[in-house]
């Protein structure tokens, strides 16, 4: 059987632990680390414009498409739904995909059908079908952006490294989402919504396709022959005992409860804001901060996570992210309200992407690195699926309520129940 595409075959070491940053395989084994972080980079920018434009500016385009179709909150939180469905739907395919074949095919196609659905829901009559060109959107943006990056990176990069590559990674989409939700409420004001759609297809296919066609490999030393599955490669329990494994669903428990409450927030961020009184632009410059926070604690948690634990720093974030979300609360309150939108932005902002960027490490301490791509897969499906209905959630809570403060509020109860999760994540070898 011939090498091929399991992330830990290929370094054919143990995953180190947080105080042991030493060597970690032989220069034969190692890949070119400068071509690495070229490829780290590239796909930087591809996720960049990937969630930018698309799952990170949902929020900006639910005012204006509300008004156009006369939809409900709940109805036209619905598209961020479909969109967070349909994209979680493909991430174990892909995950599958990516630990058996080549991954260019998979990452081009993905971009390319994301831009296809968004010229398709520029043409939309209704709501119904605009709903289903998000779905496909969605479904294209998870073949190409975060499961496949993160394997990716996992291929190229040492593991001690690792964390920080996932920041960079991440903080290529906060990038996006500080840039992109501002650009596009200008561009819906002047163009409106259904031209600025057709702009994002365009802007994916300049981007997010030709990126991954010329990055997206695997190292050169694991790529003997790409048409090959590396059955049984790498340590690790195969994907049947996994699923029997407690620690992998007290993994999914934790992605599950701290996804669906960050993607609740996020995506209502800009309609909480105006109703509290903020105007649109605002709103979005708002939300751009609170990505420019995420994109910094990307940075900062990828350098401590080479030296610490990353259960504790995930422990000590969420913490952090719950105290900043009561700040929001302060949003509509008079000579307070822009200071706790600034608090909210650096103590939840800060730690928004956190999960995602350490729930990759998490997951090989406890399971070690055999079938990495489609636990991953398997993982981010099943929290997907139920994160994707926060949107929809907190838009029903408000049409119930009228008033955000409910939807707030459960979404801070949902972080704090994600810690006994959380602390259940130790090393299979403890």
């Amino acid at each position: 059987m011939r090498r091929t595409q399991n992330p830990s075959a290929e370094l054919d070491v143990e995953w180190p632990q947080p105080s042991a940053p030493e060597v970690l395989a032989s220069p034969a084994n190692v890949p070119d680390q400068r071509q690495a972080w070229r490829l780290v980079l590239g796909l930087t920018l591809v996720l960049c414009v990937g969630f930018g434009t698309t799952l990170n500016s949902l929020g900006v385009f639910m005012l204006p498409i509300s008004a156009t179709f006369g939809s409900s909150n709940a109805q036209t939180g619905f598209l961020a739904t479909a969109f967070i469905f349909s994209m979680t739907l493909a991430t174990p395919v892909v995950g599958w995909l990516l630990d058996r074949v080549a991954p260019r095919a998979v990452m081009v196609s993905g971009a390319a059908l994301a831009a296809l659905a968004n010229f398709l829901g520029a043409q939309s009559s209704d709501i119904g079908q605009l709903t289903l060109a998000m779905a496909l959107s969605g479904a294209g943006i998870g073949a190409s952006t975060y499961v496949p990056a993160i394997i990716l990176a996992a291929r190229w990069v040492v593991p001690r490294r690792q964390g920080l590559a996932f920041g960079v990674l991440l903080a290529g989409a906060s990038v996006g989402a500080m840039l992109f939700p501002m650009l596009l409420t200008e561009a819906i004001a002047s163009l409106g919504w259904r031209d600025t759609l057709q702009l994002i297809a365009l802007l994916l296919l300049l981007v997010c396709v030709p990126l991954p066609l010329l990055l997206a490999r695997v190292p050169p030393a694991q790529a003997v022959d790409e048409t090959q599955p590396a059955e049984g490669q790498g340590a690790g329990p195969g994907i049947g005992d996994a699923l029997r494994t407690p620690a992998y669903w007290w993994w999914i428990a934790m992605q599950t409860l701290l996804i669906l409450s960050s993607i609740g927030i996020f995506i209502n961020l800009v309609p909480y804001l105006v109703s509290a009184g903020f105007a649109a632009p605002t709103a979005a410059a708002f939300l751009a901060g609170t990505s420019g926070a995420a994109m910094l604690g990307n940075f900062i948690f990828g350098l401590v996570s080479a030296r610490y634990c990353a259960r504790k720093i995930l422990l000590l974030g969420t913490l952090i992210g719950a105290v900043g979300l009561l700040c929001l609360l302060g949003a509509a309150v008079p000579n307070l309200g822009s200071g706790a939108i600034v608090l909210f932005a650096l103590l939840w902002g800060g730690t928004f992407n956190l999960v995602n960027q350490l729930a990759p490490l998490l997951l090989v301490d406890i399971m070690g690195q055999r079938n990495f791509g489609s636990l991953l897969g398997i993982g981010n499906l099943i929290s997907g699926l139920v994160a994707a209905f926060g949107p929809e959630a907190v838009g029903y809570l408000v049409d119930l309520t009228h008033s955000y403060t409910p939807a707030l509020l459960t979404c801070g109860a949902l972080m704090l129940l994600a810690l006994p999760s959380i602390s259940k994540q130790r090393p299979a070898q403890a």
